[in-house]
């Protein structure tokens, strides 16, 4: 379950501050290898583990901020009509 907190920050984003918010794994992804990523949400319930497993080894290399929650979850945060496995907030 994600905190509430970080469900706000994600709206605000959305609605006020003009940073983006990009949802899917390569997306994602592509933001951490370019620095962008500023809080990251990784689906926990993603078959097969090794599709995220890039992901999460990246982001905690870099120190970027990353939580768990499920696809929908995910999904629902960022706005996205469909389950995602991962979604990130630019900087």
């Amino acid at each position: 379950m994600i905190q509430e907190e970080v469900k706000q920050r994600f709206e605000k984003a959305l609605k006020e501050d003009g940073k983006k918010v990009w949802a899917g794994v390569n997306q994602t992804m592509r933001k951490v290898d370019n620095d962008a990523a500023e809080i990251i949400l990784i689906a926990e319930d993603v078959t097969p583990v090794e599709l995220i497993r890039p992901l999460e080894v990246a982001a905690k290399e870099r120190g970027i901020e990353h939580y768990y929650a499920t696809k929908e979850e995910i999904a629902k945060i960022v706005g996205c009509p469909r389950p995602a496995s991962a979604a990130c907030l630019t900087k």
